[in-house]
């Protein structure tokens, strides 16, 4: 979508409610729309500064979205019947699966909940995830049965871009995105963009998202001095904090803050199995 000021936005509508859980592999179901509004509290905090401006809206889909876009837009929208001479709006919108079969619709006066994504300026380069999942049941990546994995890496990829994607591994594993099949680079430096498949079950933990972490053992010293300041909840409370003027707060439910929480002790464990097999030189700053 383009705004009244030209800037470019993805528009991200809910499919589900917060409190759902979404079983089956992990990156199974639909997008979270509230997960991209958290992903990007999350990155400024963990002073992850690649993640694009994300903000929660309420909107009309009649006289916000059909009234107002253009014919194009107007295309990728559903109008039926209701009753007392009403009509449902419903939209499916223009993406890699969207179809006229699946769509998402307003509630009894057309409103919904969505996300505006800031589509970052500049030319994104997408690269393919060397921690890139099958999507098959009975395949499985190279990656997941041979732990010394990151051998194979280290000669082929400058230290910065794989500390690159240790970051972005510990950033996925606290918000359980494991549907990084791809990264883009912008300038060289990865950026953190579509999250949206984070927060689908808060009671499982998908420990291989940190397998970047685990396999190479290498870590940016100031990302370990910044996931230290954020115990004991510490965490949560402060994404809880920045995000009260959103319009869709609360972002996530409480389940799913105690798995952000839980899940930040995992990754202290595994940086201490790590420190016990290569020391402090571990530690890089770059």
């Amino acid at each position: 979508m383009r705004l009244s000021n030209q800037q470019k936005v993805i528009f991200k509508p809910q499919w589900y409610p917060r409190d759902i859980v979404i079983d089956g592999p992990v990156y199974g179901g639909k997008d979270r729309h509230t997960a991209e509004v958290y992903a990007f509290y999350l990155g400024a905090v963990l002073d992850f500064r690649w993640t694009p401006i994300v903000v929660g809206r309420v909107v009309n889909l009649k006289t916000d979205i059909y009234d107002r876009g253009d014919s194009e837009l107007q295309n990728t929208m559903t109008i039926t019947p209701g009753e007392n001479e009403t009509e449902q709006y419903c939209l499916f919108g223009k993406c890699h699966y969207c179809n006229e079969e699946e769509t998402v619709c307003g509630d009894e006066n057309n409103n919904i909940e969505g996300v505006l994504i800031y589509i970052i300026p500049g030319q994104l380069a997408k690269r393919r995830s060397p921690w890139q999942r099958t999507y098959k049941e009975d395949k499985r990546a190279p990656w997941e049965d041979d732990m010394n994995y990151c051998k194979s890496l280290k000669g082929k990829m400058e230290n910065i871009r794989l500390l690159d994607l240790i970051d972005v591994a510990i950033f996925d594993y606290l918000i359980q995105n494991g549907d990084r099949h791809h990264y883009e680079t912008r300038e060289e430096r990865v950026v953190l963009i579509d999250n949206g498949k984070a927060f689908g079950n808060p009671n499982k933990d998908h420990l291989d998202i940190l397998a970047p972490l685990y396999q190479c053992c290498l870590l940016r010293a100031s990302t370990w001095e910044r996931l230290q300041v954020f115990s004991g909840g510490v965490l949560t409370e402060l994404i809880d904090r920045l995000s009260k003027n959103d319009a869709l707060y609360p972002l996530i439910t409480d389940k799913h803050k105690r798995g952000v929480e839980r899940r930040l002790l995992v990754i202290f464990a595994v940086v201490e199995y790590c420190m016990d097999r290569e020391g402090e030189k571990m530690f890089k700053n770059l």
